[in-house]
């Protein structure tokens, strides 16, 4: 019994490791409704490195932000901040806790890190979510020249339900949706 047991445990392991793989190799693209969470209604609890002054948010550098509100996850807010030209990061903020977490600094760039491709060409990544799903789209914007259009590529993140890491589930796709 145990051995059965043990047989149908490996196997349900197995087949859901597939099923990422599986999206990634067969070009099915995962939707924000696979992947649903419920959305937190009580008193947002901001982190204080948000202010907000004559009606407009700000960060902690003074840059204005968009205002915090859940948009991402069932109770999380991912902030985009500035930090100059090209520098770009990301703070995600549990809403109902008022904490922090550094899952989405794998997304960020600064003058000392700047993400390049395999072929050496820099790149700027947005990040797309929803605040009903725990999915989120990572869409790297690659440099180009002067006479090229503009070259996205997308991956996509699954965050942990403790909400310490973003786990990939697919391979990265050479082009972008509109998610608009």
């Amino acid at each position: 019994m145990k051995a059965i047991f043990l047989v149908l445990t490996l196997l349900l392991a197995f087949a859901s490791q597939c099923v990422c793989t599986y999206a990634a190799d067969s070009g099915t693209i995962p939707n924000f409704s696979d992947y649903p969470v419920e959305v937190y209604n009580g008193h947002l609890k901001v982190p204080n490195y948000y202010k907000k002054t004559d009606g407009e948010w700000r960060d902690d550098m003074g840059k204005l932000t968009a205002p915090p509100e859940i948009n991402f996850a069932g109770k999380y807010y991912i902030g985009s901040h500035s930090c100059g030209a090209g520098c770009r990061y990301y703070t995600l903020s549990d809403l109902a806790s008022g904490s922090e977490s550094n899952a989405l600094d794998m997304f960020s760039n600064d003058e000392r890190h700047s993400p390049k491709t395999f072929d050496g060409r820099s790149y700027v990544t947005s990040l797309v979510s929803r605040p009903d799903s725990k999915m989120l789209v990572a869409q790297y914007h690659i440099e180009q020249g002067a006479t090229s259009k503009e070259e996205c590529r997308e991956r996509i993140f699954l965050l942990s339900d403790e909400g310490k890491k973003a786990k990939p589930i697919t391979k990265t796709i050479n082009h972008c949706e509109d998610f608009q």
